[in-house]
């Protein structure tokens, strides 16, 4: 092999990220235990950053020795009993705490220096079903009942990440409450998403220039959290309904179009856009203003012509109306390239492991495997994009790397460990 992926990878993620000296700092709650936190935590991480089914098949990978080379010699083998025991009672803390220390080592390395999208960076804001089920259930699980009165459990997440450009990287996640007390119902994906951005802002401070949601989030108390942390909000409109809609509408119906613009996406495909812009729109909440952009467009695919409208509001008042249509459509990027690679790559609905604690804990290694490949294949790999390099293809060589490398090769992760 011309070039050793798993060494590469190893030795990046510990010199940029430190991840040998911040897993050995992990701590799981066990009395005793014969084998390390520190072999679990790479054993789990490494499996996940290989994008591990089940943790049948991890089971199978240990039993098979296919860790023996990453690992340091006389490392006592482990169970995956003693890996299912440690992520059920587990140092969320600590765990957090290494996901704070990448995002943060992002910013200071000036990753998104360039911004996302025109030069402003923009995170999406988006809630995803993890899995669920009719007949397991922990007092963390959320539910609902279908119309044959079956009950089903599940669990979902409030996510945010970074849109617009590569790598995406996901900033946080907060897992969302079953019903409590008095309450007949379970916490709101609204509910979930501003105690995220507020815990985002602590530790991050400035984190993106825009927050872009749904519809779903097209609520003053949305907008007025984003606000309050010195952001801009761009939401999505669908609801014919509302007053602010009705009296855009009304508005615009009376003149042109503010701006038209062509978008060429390939040889037989265009768009031909028209923006209808204006500002000082109130919401519900009257402290509020904001601006709304009617968008029509003309998508043209050889003879076929098919027309869309989109609307948006949004407390942004400078940002042209051309950058807020791809802030729109680049929305999508939450789904498409991390929901969308979490279900499908890393089978994040997938049930690894039922347990109040242990549900999250592997939400979080999930998601500090995805960050760590996204930016060794962004940061790390010259040309990643532009050379149509496939992520399955690097993932592919360095599991086929465990059996080849020298024997003689020590893991960075714990050299100083």
């Amino acid at each position: 092999m011309s070039k050793s992926y798993l060494k590469q990878l190893l030795t990046y993620i510990n010199k940029v990220y430190y991840i040998g000296e911040k897993i050995n700092s992990l701590k799981d709650k066990r009395v005793k235990s014969p084998v390390k936190v520190s072999t679990i935590v790479f054993v789990v991480l490494f499996g996940f950053m290989l994008q591990i089914r089940s943790f049948n098949r991890l089971e199978h990978w240990i039993e098979k020795n296919k860790f023996k080379k990453v690992l340091p010699k006389n490392t006592r083998i482990l169970h995956i009993d003693a890996v299912r025991r440690c992520l059920s009672n587990f140092d969320m803390d600590g765990l957090k705490n290494i996901h704070s220390s990448i995002i943060k080592i992002t910013i200071k390395n000036k990753v998104f220096r360039n911004g996302t999208i025109d030069g402003l960076k923009v995170a999406a804001i988006d809630g995803v079903e993890l899995f669920e089920s009719t007949k397991k259930c922990c007092n963390k699980c959320l539910s609902r009942e279908n119309r044959d009165g079956t009950t089903h459990y599940f669990h979902r997440s409030v996510v945010c990440a970074t849109v617009g450009s590569d790598p995406h990287i996901i900033l946080g996640q907060e897992m969302l409450e079953p019903k409590k007390d008095s309450s007949s119902k379970d916490e709101g994906e609204i509910t979930g998403s501003k105690r995220l951005i507020k815990k985002l802002y602590k530790k991050y401070h400035h984190f993106a220039d825009i927050i872009v949601a749904d519809a779903l989030y097209c609520k003053s108390t949305w907008i007025k959290e984003v606000l309050s942390i010195g952001m801009d909000a761009l939401v999505r409109v669908k609801d014919e309904r509302l007053h602010i809609v009705k009296d855009a509408l009304a508005l615009f119906k009376c003149r042109e179009a503010d701006k038209d613009w062509t978008v060429k996406e390939n040889v037989n495909t265009y768009r031909k856009i028209k923006a209808w812009d204006d500002d000082n729109f109130q919401m519900s909440d009257s402290s509020i203003e904001v601006r709304f952009i009617k968008f029509i467009e003309e998508i043209h695919t050889g003879d076929k012509v098919e027309i869309k409208e989109e609307w948006i509001i949004t407390t942004d008042k400078f940002t042209s109306a051309e950058t807020l249509w791809k802030i729109m459509h680049k929305r999508w990027d939450i789904e498409n390239n991390v929901f969308h690679q979490l279900k499908t790559e890393w089978h994040l609905d997938h049930c690894f492991l039922h347990s109040s604690t242990g549900i999250e804990t592997v939400l979080m290694f999930m998601i500090l495997a995805f960050n760590l490949m996204q930016l060794y294949f962004f940061r790390c790999i010259r040309g990643f994009r532009k050379k149509k390099m496939l992520q399955i293809d690097i993932i592919e060589d360095i599991k086929d790397e465990r059996f080849t490398i020298e024997d003689d090769w020590d893991n960075p992760l714990f050299i100083n460990t």
